[in-house]
């Protein structure tokens, strides 16, 4: 039933970023997630507390399968929601300096600790199946290819969203492949 909730909210925040997404341009400065939430407050809200529920509610079924929620996961996880909070409740308005500050700095410590966590996560699965050690790798690579994308391009709505989509999507699906597997293999240890 924990998967099934997951999945659905997963979907629901997938589907949510891709509205919010198409409020602005998708590839410019303009169109950068923040930005479009300084003509949408309200919906820029709904988007950031959905986002991070969904992903950490996520984080840690996927974590508790791995038999690993450790001091690291809830310090990440408050940090990341402190970041958040930032991020929602000061403006990315550069006239105001230190909102604009304020804001940008939640919105890092909220990338980074979440793109950490997702690939600590993963990392702590890696020898348990092929699917797991090869998400892992992506993960990397995706959070490695995102952050060159920002140094080159800054931050666009298409850079921001991309990790955060691959995450709600591979994580409810590793969590139904992950308990799948554990079912099958517990199914044919009884039946021995």
């Amino acid at each position: 039933m924990k998967i099934l909730f997951n999945s659905l909210l997963s979907l629901f925040a997938v589907v949510y970023t891709l509205f919010y997404m198409s409020l602005n341009d998708l590839t410019t400065n303009d169109g950068a997630l923040s930005k479009t939430g300084l003509t949408h407050p309200f919906l820029f809200f709904i988007w950031g507390a959905l986002i991070y529920c969904a992903l950490y509610l996520n984080i840690f079924a996927l974590a508790k399968s791995f038999y690993k929620i450790t001091n690291f996961h809830i310090i990440l996880a408050v940090s990341s929601l402190i970041g958040m909070a930032f991020t929602l409740f000061f403006k990315f308005d550069y006239s105001l300096k230190f909102q604009y500050f304020m804001h940008c700095a939640g919105s890092l410590i909220f990338s980074v600790c979440t793109g950490t966590e997702v690939f600590i996560t993963y990392l702590y699965g890696f020898k348990k199946n092929t699917i797991n050690a090869v998400l892992t790798i992506i993960i990397a690579l995706l959070l490695i290819a995102d952050l060159i994308l920002l140094i080159i391009f800054k931050q666009n709505a298409l850079i921001e969203a991309v990790p955060v989509i691959f995450a709600l999507i591979a994580m409810p699906a590793t969590l139904a492949y992950n308990t799948l597997k554990k079912r099958n293999k517990e199914f044919a240890n009884a039946s021995r």
